[in-house]
């Protein structure tokens, strides 16, 4: 599809009309490519109707293109997606995406990030088979840290899950 032809379908995305909405992810999911993940992470953040939202993270879950992975990664960064930082992550690992070479930004998302948010990176960890070592054990000792000093019991229980996988990829018992 043509650039102008994309921009009046991304357009529609964040249209008022759910029908115009409806029919913009029609022609996304027919014809898009990674231009779309942006606008799609957009007109969810901004959605009301539960039926367009499901239908946006149905999209994401199952997006392929090529550079989806480092688009959704960028995007967890965008502070007017804040609100749908757990869908990103939930596309992540739902899609199949290779992450490997995201584990930092990850690890810091799960840090600084909500409870569902680290739940989400967990998952993301749990689902990547392969781990650079040397951001692997980096990690290890950041949420090591964050995890003593984390106040909400629940997340720090999460933190302390991502550690022992990070630690179980290294091939070593998680130390406490």
């Amino acid at each position: 599809m043509s650039k102008p032809a994309m921009e009046a379908v991304f357009a529609a995305l964040l249209s008022a009309d759910d029908a115009k909405v409806l029919g913009a992810l029609a022609a996304v999911e027919s014809r898009g490519d990674v231009r779309a993940i942006r606008p799609l992470l957009h007109a969810l953040a901004g959605a009301r109707d539960q039926g367009v939202r499901q239908r946006i993270t149905s999209l994401l879950n199952q997006v392929k293109v090529p550079g989806a992975a480092a688009e959704l990664i960028a995007a967890l960064d965008e502070p007017t997606l804040a609100g749908v930082r757990p869908a990103v992550l939930s596309a992540l690992w739902n899609a199949g995406l290779d992450v490997r070479d995201h584990l930092e930004v990850l690890v810091g998302v799960a840090i600084s990030g909500t409870s569902e948010e680290c739940f989400e990176c967990l998952t993301v960890v749990e689902n990547q088979e392969l781990w650079p070592e040397r951001a692997a054990r980096t990690s290890v000792t950041r949420l090591r840290n964050a995890s003593a000093t984390e106040a909400d019991p629940y997340k720090a229980a999460l933190l302390n899950d991502l550690r022992a996988v990070l630690d179980d990829r290294l091939g070593r018992a998680a130390e406490d």
